[in-house]
């Protein structure tokens, strides 16, 4: 394809919108080259051109190894965000844990350290109490319930809101699967593990999370506090019977190898959730910020569909799991619950009738909300759940 030629109108205009350094760029380049006309180049060439605001990105626990098992979206992100505002903006991500943990991300970004974190709601929880809101247990039948409720206009004022007023925090996006219970090697000549009788005086590693807690409580467990980083030597020892996560973040740290069995409870959510100082995004100009909330939006539905994908593919909890996926190399049983069965669990963990177990969670969360915080989830999880994935722009 022939490179056109520019007028010095043309040139003047095209200079304005993304630099004079970055259209002699492109137009040199397309003029050597033949292959895109200058336009097509454009916005390359601008974003390695010095960006006007740089943002820190604490990617915590991820990284691009085991993006395919937790398919948060965050890579896919920053490409957009950083193509959106035409190179303007540039992510500084750090991954991999070297910026923050999952128990770390949210302290680094109320200081200011970072930006941007990365980390799973229940482990925010121990410096953003409000983040568990969403985490009583059996609030929602699976993933697309709590997506599609974190797209609404209605988590504005159930959560972001909340988020917003108590720690100045703008969250972005969530994506993964739902909570089960992962069993370790001690299990492993057993068959299928389903009923709530088998957990009795079990050890299960838990996430730093009041709601995890009280629903491992609830079943007959024990909740043995453990940080991420030491929870598959805690399976493999045997310090641990079990954990509770949900998959991909089990596979996308190969704990595959040390588990027997996975119960399938989907008793809570489990996901990645991106968040951003609100400090750090006013003070981009209110295009920028548009362009960030955009990019966030179709970052959750990449997410969705990379999941989705991960099910089959890398995890092997999906209807149709790849031989070479983690679950069918390592042989883990993955036994469906009854309805029947469930309903023994959801009994037990049943928030009304366990006042003694859920008080206390209940009135921190509405001291912060200023409202019957269970009560308002449960109604608009009942709005959301059963529905098929439905984005929509929420602060729109």
């Amino acid at each position: 394809m022939n490179n056109p030629t520019l007028s010095r109108r043309h040139l003047i205009g095209l200079a304005g919108k993304y630099g004079l350094r970055a259209v002699l760029g492109a137009a040199a380049i397309s003029s050597a080259t033949g292959v895109l006309p200058v336009t097509s180049l454009l916005s390359s060439v601008a974003r390695a051109q010095s960006p006007k605001y740089k943002i820190r990105f604490g990617a915590g626990i991820m990284s691009r190894l085991n993006e395919p098992h937790f398919a948060t979206g965050l890579y896919k992100f920053v490409s957009l965000a950083e193509e959106m505002t035409d190179g303007s903006v540039r992510f500084e991500v750090v991954d991999s844990s070297q910026s923050c943990s999952e128990a770390t991300c949210g302290e680094r970004v109320l200081s200011g350290v970072i930006d941007i974190g990365s980390s799973s709601p229940q482990n925010l929880g121990t410096v953003m109490p409000y983040s568990i809101a969403m985490d009583f247990p059996f609030l929602w039948q699976g993933r697309e319930g709590y997506i599609n409720f974190f797209y609404s206009k209605d988590s504005n004022r159930l959560y972001r809101d909340v988020m917003r007023r108590r720690y100045d925090i703008e969250p972005l996006w969530v994506s993964g699967e739902m909570r089960n219970i992962l069993l370790g090697l001690k299990f492993k000549n057993k068959s299928a593990i389903t009923e709530p009788a088998d957990f009795k005086q079990a050890k299960i590693r838990i996430t730093n999370s009041v709601m995890i807690a009280n629903f491992i409580r609830s079943i007959g467990s024990n909740p043995i506090p453990l940080a991420w980083t030491e929870t598959l030597e805690g399976l493999k020892s045997g310090v641990v019977d079990g954990a509770e996560t949900w998959p991909g973040a089990a596979t996308g740290f190969g704990m595959h190898n040390v588990v027997s069995h996975d119960v399938p409870l989907e008793f809570c959510v489990g996901c990645e959730m991106i968040f951003m100082s609100r400090k750090a995004l006013m003070k981009l100009p209110t295009d920028i910020q548009e362009k960030i909330l955009e990019a966030a939006y179709q970052a959750m539905q990449h997410g969705y569909e990379a999941v989705g994908v991960a099910k089959n593919k890398h995890i092997g909890n999906g209807p149709n799991p790849e031989p070479t996926s983690a679950y069918m190399e390592a042989g883990i049983k993955l036994a469906p619950l009854s309805e029947t069965v469930l309903a023994q669990y959801k009994e037990l963990a049943n928030v009304e009738k366990n006042s003694v177990i859920w008080s206390s969670a209940r009135s921190g969360l509405d001291r912060d909300s200023g409202f019957d915080t269970f009560a308002a989830m449960t109604e608009v999880a009942a709005k959301y759940n059963g529905k098929q994935h439905s984005p929509q722009r929420w602060w729109v």
